[in-house]
């Protein structure tokens, strides 16, 4: 019979064998993939500072389409837009199960409205692929490859810093 130590034992072995192995190639992103039904898309673990699902949220009159609205997180507002909307993909409304992924840089912090989220992973950023020519009118400036299972890694430095996501507040 085995232990809960020898268990615990053997799971730091392989975690730190996994850490040595990884720590060759240097091109390994960790990912946080989510669902824009149907289709799988992901960005980069540190773009993101949290992900809450998507309770109230209070519209604002006269903003671009793709703004959903404004949700309240702990105290602070944080402005939420629909990715699909953004990336003039096909809609299917909103319900109670979407997610909220807030997205930050040093200077900015917004949601981003998705589906479901998937998990999270670590990926090759050498196997990635350029996307394909049927996605230049669904934003292809905002993705910054495919995988071979076909999952959309976007870049979140191109979105964050979108000016159309910019209010200038003057």
């Amino acid at each position: 019979m085995i232990d809960d130590f020898t268990i615990l034992k053997n799971r730091a072995k392989i975690l730190a064998k996994r850490k040595t192995e990884g720590d060759a190639d240097v091109n390994r992103l960790m990912i946080v993939e989510f669902l824009l039904i149907p289709e799988r898309y992901a960005l980069p673990g540190e773009a993101i500072a949290e992900v809450l699902p998507l309770r109230d949220f209070t519209p604002i009159p006269g903003t671009p389409a793709f703004v959903v609205g404004v949700i309240n997180a702990r105290g602070k507002i944080i402005s939420v837009i629909n990715l699909k909307s953004f990336l003039h993909l096909k809609e299917q409304g909103i319900t109670e199960l979407n997610k909220v992924v807030i997205l930050k840089n040093g200077q900015m912090e917004f949601g981003i409205l998705v589906d479901a989220i998937l998990g999270a992973r670590e990926i090759s950023l050498n196997s990635l692929h350029s996307p394909p020519a049927t996605l230049e009118e669904a934003g292809v400036e905002y993705i910054q490859g495919v995988t071979e299972d076909g999952l959309v890694l976007l870049n979140s430095t191109a979105i964050i810093s979108n000016k159309l996501l910019i209010i200038n507040q003057k």
